[in-house]
């Protein structure tokens, strides 16, 4: 049973609060040793909210120390609940629940487009691919979470047992490394009939605390990238060691692409150029079988006699353990600092297992930080590369040792110190790290055309992801995904199309190629 489907097997009984429009409101507080709703008898309602001088365990069968002053400011068809709580133990999230609100289902910005969350139990967390920014609206109410910084917000709806209605429920999660006994909730907005100008405002709020930086005006978007019509992702080695491309043979590819295409024009992009993909994470020096440091060194001319540009791939988080021992220091941890943190764990080899030496580590921990910039400035010092694309980064992890995000806004800040032209990319994108990162990789599996591109196209490009089906069966190359064809990629303003190579793509398939290199060129980047 996923998260997503635990509930409490009995009434909590919040007190619920009347707002407007049949809507009402409670608040519980959780630490990482209970769970708590506001004492109903000590609940005074003012003009201005609700104070509560105790807390009471989920059920309110015992009051315990702690309590809460929410205040709610109201402006027309807007209302802003600052809510503060207090509690005698490390308090971990709070949680805003809502019930009354329309009989309609959700939408986000990055819902695709004609869809919508619900009727029934759904969840979306920030920051994520299914919530790439806190907003989001249900018939003619929007609810939006004005946080300045990176923390986890979730949205729950759903309509357990004893409810007489579904309940939508925004939890805000206290960074892990922050923990305190008093904790203020970032303010949460919710606003009645324009929920249009309510992303809005959304999103302005959004540009000012995250600096973000319309495409237009970015000064890390090197002038060829606007001109990029499309990407070729050019599979070097798999984990397993099957070579999918020698150096030569990405070389022979970028003269076929550049003969449809002015290589100008192309982004050629190169997983697994290190070797066994994956397990060779975190180094990074071209892979011996795929032709070493001379292949890799023929390729760069290639690509540069070409006009194409070269975008290796870099583990944003990934390691193996056998090659990196000072790993413990830098690796993920969950939130309470117990155990070590997994964004996934594939099976590389089909033996139908995860394997169990991979781990993933947090840029922000100083050594490893500077072990990623001191690869990429050797690649790009020694064979002239014109960017660096990072794995995994838009996974985001609440690490209690050391902030992801910072991290992150570090390793960027010092690339770019070093590399003032070097174009950085990344998986994934949400609204922060497009204020970082002005070039992405869709997330694999998640819809393109969604309800308001404009949270991410005013800002930044995004392209295919590294396990997009290659022409032919599909192949994903050094992906884990084994084969899945790819289905057609929408025109969409923003999206940059790719073309996957592997090792049958042009003896076999090379016509296919042709067409889909063909569309993008008379596409406008």
């Amino acid at each position: 049973m996923g998260l997503i489907d635990a509930d409490l097997s009995f009434d909590p009984r919040d007190p619920f609060f009347p707002l407007c429009g049949g809507i009402r409101w409670a608040v519980q507080v959780f630490t990482t040793d209970g769970g708590y709703g506001l004492d109903a008898g000590s609940a005074q309602v003012h003009d201005g909210g609700v104070r509560a001088d105790r807390l009471a365990l989920l059920g309110q069968q015992r009051t315990v120390e702690g309590g809460a002053e929410v205040v709610l400011h109201r402006a027309g068809e807007r209302v802003e609940w600052s809510i503060s709580v207090h509690c005698p133990e490390p308090i971990k999230a709070v949680k805003l629940l809502l019930t009354g609100l329309p009989a309609a289902e959700w939408w986000t910005p990055a819902t695709a487009r004609g869809q919508r969350h619900g009727p029934g139990r759904f969840q979306l967390e920030y920051p994520g691919p299914d919530w790439p920014t806190p907003w989001a609206a249900c018939g003619d109410v929007a609810l939006s979470v004005r946080d300045p910084l990176v923390r986890r917000q979730i949205l729950h709806v759903h309509q357990p047992a004893h409810a007489a209605e579904p309940i939508a429920e925004l939890v805000h999660v206290a960074p892990a490394s922050e923990r305190s006994r008093s904790y203020r909730v970032p303010p949460i907005l919710l606003s009645r009939n324009g929920s249009a100008d309510s992303l809005g405002a959304h999103m302005s709020f959004v540009e000012e605390s995250r600096g973000l930086v319309p495409w237009e005006r970015r000064a890390d978007v090197p002038a060829w990238l606007r001109e990029i019509a499309l990407v070729v992702t050019l599979h070097g080695q798999h984990w397993t060691g099957h070579v999918f491309n020698s150096f030569r043979d990405m070389a022979e590819a970028l003269r076929f692409v550049a003969g449809h295409i002015d290589g100008r024009r192309v982004l050629a992009y190169l997983p697994g150029w290190e070797g066994r993909y994956y397990h060779d994470y975190p180094h990074y020096r071209p892979g011996a079988d795929l032709g070493g440091t001379a292949g890799f060194s023929e390729l760069a001319g290639v690509a540069r006699e070409l006009g194409v540009r070269l975008m290796p791939m870099f583990g944003g988080h990934g390691a193996n353990v056998a090659r990196y021992p000072d790993w413990p220091e830098a690796v993920l941890r969950n939130d309470t600092d117990r155990y070590v943190e997994l964004i996934n764990r594939p099976d590389w080899d089909s033996d139908r297992q995860g394997e169990g030496d991979q781990v993933f580590l947090n840029p922000a921990e100083p050594r490893f930080r500077a072990h990623l910039v001191e690869s990429v400035s050797a690649v790009v010092e020694e064979f002239g590369v014109d960017a660096a694309f990072f794995d995994t980064l838009g996974y985001w992890v609440d690490d209690p040792r050391r902030d992801v995000f910072t991290g992150y806004r570090q390793l960027v800040a010092e690339l770019r110190a070093r590399h003032p032209e070097l174009l950085l990319a990344c998986e994934g994108w949400w609204d922060a790290l497009s204020g970082l990162f002005p070039l992405s990789q869709q997330w694999f599996g998640v819809p393109r055309d969604v309800q308001r591109p404009e949270v991410l196209t005013r800002y930044a490009r995004t392209t295919g992801h590294l396990g997009t089906g290659a022409p032919g069966l599909g192949s994903t190359g050094v992906h884990e995904k084994g084969f899945a064809p790819a289905p057609p990629a929408p025109a969409l303003p923003g999206h940059i199309p790719v073309l996957s190579i592997v090792d049958d793509t042009l003896p076999a398939h090379a016509a296919e190629a042709a067409t889909l290199i063909h569309q993008a060129a008379h596409r406008t980047p």
